[in-house]
């Protein structure tokens, strides 16, 4: 066996330099960084919604099979279904994908796919085993042309950035599992010194909020791999009902790593804005494949480097040639 470099246009070395990637939620504009919304405020699209949109509806249903996407549970009344977990709902194309080859949900998604490699340059939703929560693409919040004292605004005008429309992480059903803990937005790799900025509000009061706190999980992806240890919970105490903050930014060191970055919901009703990431385009681990050209079973990577299995979809490296496994 021996070791190789792989030299490959998608794998070209960045410039040092970090660079910000800002994530609105937009729909009106094109936007490059959640395709998806697109579609749902284009009127010739079959996934055109005009108003709130359920990612995940009150029942921990997915994209509603209405709008001819996958379901993730079948509600039986008010009453939440099994919680299938290591799925995820691309922003790039609006489907649900398995997040690896030894996912094995049931239900009506036993046969999805895993996610192309392609999507992960995109921002997708996903949960974990502590529930999923219902979580709306809100159009109207925000605005792209100057602050105002208006709900669904900055609380006040040095928090305030051009944005529009907000995703919201709130409760489920009555019956149901009711969580707003393990679902969150996964944003594109970076690497280097990485520094994370939040902007976000909550509605006050009820079940929605009870302690009346602005709550916010961050955690970190390191190449592939979640830190749970540094999850950053960033707490406001005295938020105003329906208004957005900038929060305090926080920091990662990622060198020689590739981060990606989880935002979501901490205990309470979260209504994101916006999130701006600052770092280095990711890189990739592919220079520590290994080769052996005489074995044909040599072990299969992604273009990430990562190590996946015959059900992996995607464009592959096995033995140093690029492949398209089907």
């Amino acid at each position: 066996m021996k070791k190789t470099l792989l030299f490959a246009a998608a794998l070209t070395a960045f410039a040092a330099n970090a660079e910000v990637f800002d994530y609105s939620f937009r729909s009106e504009t094109p936007n490059a960084q959640f395709p998806f919304l697109n579609e749902l405020a284009n009127a010739e699209s079959p996934f055109y919604y005009p108003g709130n949109y359920n990612l995940v509806n009150q029942y921990g249903v997915a994209l509603p099979e209405t709008y001819g996407l996958k379901v993730l549970t079948v509600p039986e009344g008010e009453t939440v279904g099994v919680v299938e977990t290591g799925l995820a709902i691309s922003f790039l194309d609006g489907q649900i994908y398995k997040l690896s080859a030894s996912a094995q949900p049931g239900g009506d998604v036993a046969d999805v796919e895993v996610m192309p490699e392609e999507n992960y340059k995109y921002p997708f939703l996903s949960w974990g085993s502590k529930g999923v929560t219902r979580t709306i693409f809100m159009p109207g919040w925000g605005t792209e042309d100057a602050w105002a004292d208006a709900d669904y605004n900055a609380a006040v005008e040095s928090d305030w950035v051009a944005t529009k429309n907000g995703v919201q992480f709130t409760r489920l059903g009555t019956d149901g599992v009711v969580s707003r803990q393990d679902t969150y937005i996964q944003y594109p790799a970076v690497t280097g010194k990485v520094t994370v900025t939040v902007w976000a509000g909550c509605n006050l009061g009820g079940t929605a909020n009870p302690d009346n706190v602005l709550k916010v999980a961050v955690t970190p992806v390191f190449d592939g791999v979640a830190d749970e240890e540094q999850t950053v919970h960033i707490e406001k105490n005295d938020p105003v009902t329906k208004r957005y903050y900038k929060l305090d930014p926080v920091t990662f060191d990622a060198t020689g790593k590739n981060l990606a970055v989880r935002v979501g919901a901490d205990g309470a009703q979260l209504n994101l804005m916006y999130v701006r990431i600052e770092g280095e385009p990711a890189t990739s681990a592919i220079e520590d494949i290994i080769v052996d050209e005489a074995n044909e079973n040599a072990p299969i990577y992604n273009v990430m480097g990562i190590q996946v299995d015959e059900n992996y979809k995607g464009l592959v490296i096995k033995n140093g040639k690029k492949y398209i496994q089907r």
